[in-house]
């Protein structure tokens, strides 16, 4: 099993950085849009949605609320091109607001799963209700992953994706070798709070690393350590959350799509959870020191 997940993980990573890096912004929207509803299509049978149709109007609902946003960001880039100038982001910042409930909601259920993770198990959400925060939760994701990549560049990007990625794989073995403490045992026994340390520290020297990088000053080095941890922290509970989603259907894996690793909602849980953290973090960064 971790050999085939190692082999999956091998073949896409490169894959991923280049396309992080050297895809147009264009392409880059598309093939990530993609991989949304991919994701949509997985959440709609976690949600318990039964026919083909009535989960295809999901991923139609997905993209017609994609649209507004898709558009508002591309007249902004290309304002900005024109006008040759970032100081156009200041004109498209409305957009940012939207990041403010994304960032509450999952400060709740960060919060809900560590109070009360016995009940949540017990409890039966609506297939209205789940299909509800499987959008707000999908629709948000594509929306600041495209504006981090649109107006903060590659670089970012490519740092929250290793950000994730170290911290999930250090989370792993270090887990392994001394976890006894479960962190959350009965929406995922595998998880403990040495993997959880295991990963907040790497989310340090992971920070710590690009404020060097980039020789930033002291006081931003720490707002990136601080993002950074914040950031994990959540994405932690962002994959307890699709854990929880999951056995509330009785399913192990929310799809096959990946060998060894099973949909692609299992590997990008944590990743949606933390696009719209890291990207309000970056924003607060920006408009107060980096400017």
């Amino acid at each position: 099993m971790l050999l085939t997940r190692v082999i999956t993980a091998s073949i896409l990573a490169p894959f991923i950085i280049w396309g992080i890096l050297k895809l147009p912004n264009d392409y880059f929207r598309y093939i990530w849009g993609a991989v949304i509803l991919l994701c949509a299509w997985e959440w709609s049978n976690l949600a318990g949605l039964k026919t083909a149709i009535s989960r295809v109007l999901f991923l139609v609902a997905i993209v017609v609320s994609l649209m507004p946003f898709w558009y508002w960001t591309d007249i902004i880039a290309h304002i900005a091109q024109y006008l040759e100038s970032s100081d156009i982001l200041k004109y498209s910042t409305a957009i940012d607001w939207f990041a403010t409930p994304a960032v509450a909601f999952w400060f709740v259920v960060s919060l809900a799963i560590k109070r009360n993770e016995k009940q949540l198990l017990k409890s039966r959400p609506s297939i209205k209700s789940k299909l509800i925060v499987g959008w707000f939760v999908l629709v948000v994701a594509w929306l600041f992953l495209d504006r981090l990549r649109h107006f903060h560049g590659p670089a970012f990007v490519l740092f929250l994706f290793f950000l994730i990625w170290l911290a999930d794989i250090s989370a792993y073995f270090v887990g392994r070798a001394y976890g006894k403490t479960k962190l959350s045992p009965h929406i995922s026994p595998g998880k403990t709070i040495a993997g959880l340390n295991g990963a907040l520290v790497v989310a340090i020297l992971t920070a710590i690393t690009l404020g060097f990088f980039y020789d930033f000053k002291t006081i931003i080095k720490f707002d990136f350590i601080l993002l950074s941890l914040t950031t994990v922290l959540v994405s932690v509970y962002g994959d307890l959350g699709v854990s929880l989603a999951k056995r509330w259907r009785g399913v192990k894996d929310s799809g096959t799509l990946l060998p060894g690793h099973g949909g692609l909602l299992d590997r990008l849980d944590s990743l949606l959870a933390a696009i719209p953290i890291f990207y309000t973090g970056l924003v607060l960064i920006y408009e107060g020191t980096l400017k």
